[in-house]
C-alpha cells in the first residue's frame, strides 16, 4: 500500500471515529463532545475519492443512532420517515466535498470558509425540511410556526461544526508546515 494510500484510509478512519465519538450528542453535554457529523462528511468529501466512505459515513452514523435509541436510552422524537432525509443531505454535503476538493486550493481559508458555511447551513435547512415535510410530530404546525422553534438550534449547529472544520484546517496546516520542514531538511 503506498504511503499516500496508506494516509487516506488513515484520514477516513479518523473521521468515521469523529463520527462514532461524537453522534451521540447533537450539542453535547458536560461528558460528551457535540456532533461532528456535518464537518466529517464535508471532510471525507474533500478527501476521500471513493463514494463508498459516503456509504461507509451514513450506515455508522445510522447504526450510532439505532445503537442510541435501542441501548442508551435515548428518546425516539426525531424517528419518522423524515429521518430517512438525512440520506440525500448527508450526500449533499459529501458532494459539496468533492467539489471542493477539485479547487486548485481547497484548504484555502478564502475557499474553505465560506464553502464550509454555505454548506453547513445548507444541511441545517434540508435536514429539518425533510423532517418537517415527513414527520407525524410536527402535524400542527405551520412552516412558520416550525422555522421559528428550530431556528435556535442553527447558531449552534453551525457553531459546532465550524469549530471541528477549524480545527481540521489547523491539523492540515500543521501537516502542511511539517511536510515542508521534512523536505526542506532531506
Amino acid at each position: 500500500m503506498s504511503s499516500k494510500t496508506q494516509n487516506s484510509a488513515l484520514a477516513g478512519i479518523a473521521l468515521i471515529a469523529l463520527i462514532i465519538i461524537t453522534r451521540s450528542s447533537h450539542f453535547g453535554t458536560s461528558f460528551l463532545l457535540p456532533d461532528a457529523t456535518i464537518a466529517a462528511l464535508l471532510l471525507t468529501g474533500m478527501l476521500m475519492q471513493k463514494v463508498r466512505w459516503l456509504a461507509i459515513a451514513i450506515a455508522v452514523a445510522f447504526a450510532v443512532d439505532f445503537y442510541a435509541l435501542g441501548f442508551a436510552g435515548v428518546e425516539d422524537y426525531c424517528m419518522s420517515l423524515g429521518y430517512w432525509g438525512l440520506i440525500p443531505t448527508y450526500a449533499i454535503v459529501w458532494g459539496a466535498g468533492r467539489h471542493i476538493a477539485k479547487q486548485e486550493n481547497p484548504f484555502a481559508l478564502q475557499v474553505f470558509v465560506p464553502a464550509a458555511l454555505v454548506v453547513t447551513s445548507l444541511a441545517f435547512v434540508l435536514s429539518n425540511a425533510f423532517w418537517y415535510a415527513f414527520s407525524d410530530k410536527v402535524n400542527s404546525l405551520t412552516i412558520v410556526e416550525f422555522s421559528e422553534r428550530v431556528a435556535q438550534y442553527f447558531t449552534p449547529y453551525l457553531s459546532y461544526t465550524m469549530f471541528y472544520l477549524g480545527a481540521s484546517w489547523l491539523v492540515k496546516a500543521a501537516f502542511a508546515k511539517l511536510s515542508v520542514h521534512q523536505s526542506k531538511s532531506a
